[in-house]
């Protein structure tokens, strides 16, 4: 049971998201059924919920995280994190983040550009499509930045969040750059 301290926390709600995401990339790539892990490929914006997800979401993710009014679009953001994750599993890299990822694997900055204006059911099939690609190239990266980037789509952390993506992102492309130069 969940015993909350004087300010109403629990335990898991101290954990941070880095945490969480760790243990999910453990349970995709190491619990889940084969058969679980290809029905949270699956998920889309229209069919966002399967019996995977609910596994994932219960055993891993804070209920006060998902909880509120909007219930039904915290989930539908955690369905879009965790059917990228099921495509790259094996893959995530807490140190390496997710722009020099895209770069080292080669993503297009027309792609990138536009990986970092979606927002919505639009930012879910950029994921999939990130997801796939990275999955293709078998290239790590930090899926807490991915999380990051869907869970939190509106306001200043969200834009800072960006902006720090894009950092690493082009910094990586401009190291590469550098290095084909020479």
């Amino acid at each position: 049971m969940r015993t909350p301290d004087a300010a109403g926390a629990t335990d898991a709600d101290r954990v941070t998201r880095a945490q969480v995401i760790g243990k999910l990339a453990h349970a995709i790539e190491h619990q889940l059924p084969t058969g679980d892990v290809a029905e949270l490929r699956r998920i889309s914006p229209d069919q966002p919920y399967t019996p995977a997800l609910w596994k994932l979401l219960l055993s891993y993710v804070p209920e006060s995280w998902v909880a509120g009014a909007d219930r039904d679009c915290k989930e539908a953001r955690w369905a879009a994190v965790l059917m990228g994750m099921a495509f790259t599993a094996g893959l995530h890299q807490p140190g390496l983040p997710l722009g020099q990822a895209l770069a080292n694997a080669g993503w297009s900055e027309l792609r990138f550009v536009r990986l970092l204006r979606e927002r919505g059911d639009a930012l879910t099939g950029e994921v999939r499509r990130v997801a796939q690609y990275l999955a293709s190239k078998s290239q790590p990266a930090n899926w807490a930045d991915v999380a990051a980037l869907v869970l939190d789509q509106e306001g200043d952390w969200a834009e800072k969040n960006r902006r720090r993506i894009a950092r690493s992102y082009y910094r990586a492309l401009y190291k590469k750059t550098e290095q084909s130069d020479a």
